[in-house]
């Protein structure tokens, strides 16, 4: 009989030991569980914080940016009135002019699945210090293909905007550079095939 309490008792002390095994170790999962969770929701928190800081930098270069771009051409329109305008809504070019060394030149297009070609020209003066050139566009589908070609006759460079993201290039160069290479009319390509979008040209020299 004694024997038989001391069984019983003995097994009911393992069943009661594994109940407090087996909830201590369900404890300890969901311990894991809740601080793995923990360290997930830093991770993506940090994520976030990284990508709005992404964001907003990117937004504030692009707002002075814009900014300076601005300024630049009312500066320039203040300082040189005389200004030509030709073309329609969808195709402007503006020459602003005034003195020898300081001159600006803007094109705009917008296109609708259109092909052409267009080319026109610049002039630097030799007694300019400095010039800019800034080409800008996106297409929705096919491409165009801005060519500068220097007063030599060489290729400067060539941009091209297409469907895979918006371009934004830009160049500032002074005159002296290469014993003057860089003055006289510079020329400009422009080739569109079959392309929906709008490019901008901005020449400035000073």
């Amino acid at each position: 009989m004694k024997r038989t309490v001391t069984i019983l008792m003995i097994t009911s002390l393992f069943l009661v030991f594994n109940t407090f095994s087996s909830l201590a170790q369900t404890k300890e999962k969901e311990e894991k569980k809740k601080q793995e969770h923990l360290v997930q929701e830093k991770i993506e928190a940090e994520k976030r914080i990284a990508l709005e800081e992404k964001i907003h930098k990117g937004e504030l270069e692009r707002a002075v940016r814009d900014a300076r771009e601005a300024y630049t051409e009312a500066w320039t329109t203040a300082r040189d009135p005389m200004i030509l305008s030709t073309g329609s809504d969808l195709n402007n070019i503006y020459f602003i002019g005034g003195s020898q060394s300081s001159s600006t030149l803007q094109y705009t297009k917008n296109v609708k699945e259109a092909s052409f070609s267009k080319r026109f020209g610049f002039e630097i003066e030799k007694d300019a210090r400095r010039a800019s050139i800034n080409v800008s566009g996106m297409c929705k589908k096919g491409e165009i293909r801005i060519k500068i070609i220097m007063p030599s006759g060489k290729t400067y460079t060539e941009v091209l905007i297409d469907e895979y993201g918006s371009v934004n290039w830009s160049k500032t160069f002074t005159i002296d550079e290469d014993n003057g290479a860089k003055t006289g009319e510079w020329s400009f390509q422009v080739t569109a095939s079959d392309a929906t979008g709008s490019f901008k040209l901005l020449l400035r020299s000073y």
